[in-house]
């Protein structure tokens, strides 16, 4: 095995090894989800009058601006006026509602647990990021920020099954006698949840207002690290930006896909109009780790005149599938990382053949399989490169020995000998090095794809995307490593062939802590391989004993001729006379 193939070998492992450090580096910390039990029961739905609460007709509609305001504003005034609460249920989730800013207290989401337990309670979204409410709609009139108490509707639960769709509208009126309305559309099927909020000007001069729709989280202190981001999230233009805990409070104006809060699951996205020119802003307070996610429009209602904004609100997980249909960018909250254009379509894959499999791990099982067949032509030319290399060892030694004080002429004869023998030096470390992009994508995908979170395998995992709790699936990724590199041509150099023997050891070290789901792919990567090499180690046997020995004698030295004496010779002269 040449030196390169080793460097080759040693890059991708530190690749492999050095990749969730360097994660650790760009996504800051993020936080554990916290629960808490609903106590609020539904009862059979109704509807309700828009206006019939607080006595106003219909009025004309006005004209909406939108002009930038800068933040922050000024502080909110504050009622004491007994809060109202208000349950709407349907097969994905149970949300309650408050009279005081028409926010949200609770967003249980029923397909979904904290742990993987039976008895786990549901994921709570509003409490899962522990903040009282959220989408509280405040008002700011002359600079002074005005949160609404609203009438509640007329009935305190509502409950949707199927494809069932519910309204309902809070009302109130600000200090000034402006009369505010916010209505919320629901439908069985999906997060996504429709909100207008409507002013009407009963007083006798123009308005000028700001109609802020605010999203808060407060971040635990006793949390264990994380890669992934918790906290704010604004998807503006072609970028996503996250928020780290040390950096300054972002702002905007114009126009942006959505702005939300998530964690690695989870998100609660408020999603504006295509073109609304609008204000926006988030920040993380260091001293007690609250975070905010606001969104502002600018409203000028002349007096007898109403004017609105709307907008749509995602409170779910991060379901690729799901996500894409909205055709809004949602699924841009996934963190897939660097190999993101190969984790989609992996996860997609995944998805597919789950459907039919029922389970994950047989999935990823028949994705490893496809994946080998795919790089099989490669895997043979590589192999059977390497077993070439072997037979041509003794001829490398005799050009090496023959030209060791020519090495221009040494390493023209040696690439003349690959060529004769149509060997490639690096085809070995080509298999390995092509499949680090794979390993990176799809350890992405196991780690962040709520698909397979809490996705069982058999018998004692219980969860792909954690580690194996005994340890038993990593120790048989490095035995199988083991065996492959025992079936595997040897380097001819004993310290290069040394530091190959470490290299299932070091894996198996590293792979203890890893998802399940991925030392899946890797076992079955490499007994398929040991399958491959069985087979191609056959065929290769087959075919040498058909060829003759090789001839060395072409590289052996040249006999130096004996030093051959000059003779001696007599040289004539005239004798001298007597």
């Amino acid at each position: 095995m040449e030196k390169r193939v080793i460097i080759a070998v040693l890059l991708s492992l530190a690749v492999i090894v050095g990749y969730p450090y360097i994660l650790k580096q760009v996504y800051p910390e993020a936080y554990p989800e916290v629960t808490e039990e609903s106590a609020t029961e539904s009862t059979p739905p109704a509807t309700t009058s828009i206006l019939s609460k607080i006595g106003i007709g219909e009025a004309a509609p006005g004209k909406k601006t939108s002009t930038p305001r800068i933040f922050p504003v000024a502080a909110t005034t504050k009622s004491n006026i007994t809060e109202e609460l208000t349950t709407v249920e349907t097969p994905l989730f149970k949300a309650v509602f408050t009279t005081h800013g028409g926010a949200i207290k609770k967003w249980e989401l029923k397909k979904y647990k904290t742990t993987k337990e039976t008895d786990s309670p549901q994921v709570d979204l509003v409490n899962n990021f522990d903040s009282q409410t959220t989408n509280k709609t405040s008002i700011v009139i002359d600079n002074v920020t005005e949160e609404i108490i609203f009438n509640g509707p007329l009935h305190s639960s509502y409950e949707l099954d199927g494809t069932e769709k519910l309204e309902f509208v809070y009302s109130g009126r600000t200090k000034d006698g402006v009369v505010v309305e916010k209505r919320y559309k629901f439908s069985a099927d999906t997060y996504m949840v429709d909100t207008e909020v409507r002013l009407y000007n009963r007083t006798g001069r123009t308005i000028s207002s700001h109609v802020d729709t605010l999203m808060s989280a407060t971040l635990k202190k006793e949390t264990k690290k994380s890669y992934y981001h918790y906290g704010p999230v604004v998807y503006e233009g072609e970028e996503i930006l996250r928020q780290k805990p040390d950096e300054e409070a972002l702002r905007g104006r114009g126009a942006l896909h959505w702005i939300g809060l998530e964690n690695k699951y989870f998100l609660t996205a408020l999603i504006p109009p295509a073109s609304a020119q609008l204000n926006w802003g988030t920040e993380v307070y260091d001293e007690d780790f609250a975070t905010t996610s606001i969104l502002s429009s600018e409203m000028k209602v002349e007096p007898g005149t109403d004017a609105a904004i709307v907008y749509s609100t995602y409170t779910g997980p991060k379901l690729y599938s799901l996500m894409t249909n909205k055709g809004i960018g949602l699924e841009e909250s996934i963190e897939f990382g660097f190999f993101a254009i190969m984790a989609k379509p992996f996860l997609v894959i995944l998805n597919l053949m789950q459907g039919y499999l029922i389970n994950y791990g047989i999935a990823i099982v028949i994705f490893t399989i496809a994946i080998k067949l795919l790089f099989y032509p490669l895997t043979k030319h590589s192999m059977s490169s390497m077993k070439e290399m072997q037979r041509v060892q003794p001829q490398l030694a005799a050009i090496k020995k023959r030209y060791k004080d020519n090495k221009e002429k040494m390493n023209k004869e040696v690439m003349g000998l690959y060529k004769k023998y149509k060997i490639n030096p690096v085809s070995g470390c080509l298999p390995m090095v092509l499949q680090i992009p794979v390993f990176i994508a799809l350890y992405e995908v196991l780690y962040v794809a709520i698909e397979l979170r809490h996705a069982p395998l058999i018998l004692w995992i219980t969860d792909l995307s954690a580690k194996d709790p005994y340890y038993i699936t990593p120790v048989l990724m490095g035995a199988s490593m083991y065996f492959q590199q025992k079936m595997t041509p040897a380097s001819p150099d004993p310290t290069q062939a040394k530091m190959m023997q470490f290299l299932p050891i070091v894996f198996t070290f590293m792979f203890l802590n890893f998802p399940a789901g991925l030392v899946l792919y890797w076992l079955t990567n490499n007994l398929l391989s040991i399958g491959q090499q069985v087979i191609i180690n056959r065929a290769h046997a087959a075919k040498a004993a058909s060829i003759p020995p090789i001839d060395l004698s072409e590289y052996d030295e040249p006999e130096t001729p004996k030093e051959v004496k000059p003779a001696k010779t007599q040289h004539k002269g005239k004798k001298k006379k007597k």
